[in-house]
């Protein structure tokens, strides 16, 4: 119930919030909870509201994907090496 309520804040906040705010409560997200998905999700939004277009390398939403599910590989494997988050 508790992820429920804070995924609910989270995806209000993405629509409402600037996006730092969002990817604050995103990275809060991360390590309050074990497997975060919500992660990739709310990066997508994040990303479809406030990208701009051009010819820029991030800018095209393949690298951008990739980027969201390697970072999220990352950050998964380096919880388990953090000593305080260990349960």
């Amino acid at each position: 119930m508790k992820r429920f309520i804070f995924d609910l804040i989270l995806f209000i906040s993405v629509f409402v919030f600037p996006w730092w705010i969002s990817l604050l409560g995103v990275i809060v997200g991360i390590f309050i909870f074990d497997d975060f998905y919500e992660y990739i999700v709310a990066g997508f939004i994040i990303f479809a509201l406030y990208s701009v277009g051009g010819e820029r390398f991030i800018s095209s939403p393949i690298y951008f994907s990739l980027i969201i599910i390697i970072s999220y590989a990352i950050i998964q494997f380096i919880k388990s090496y953090i000593i305080l988050y260990k349960k």
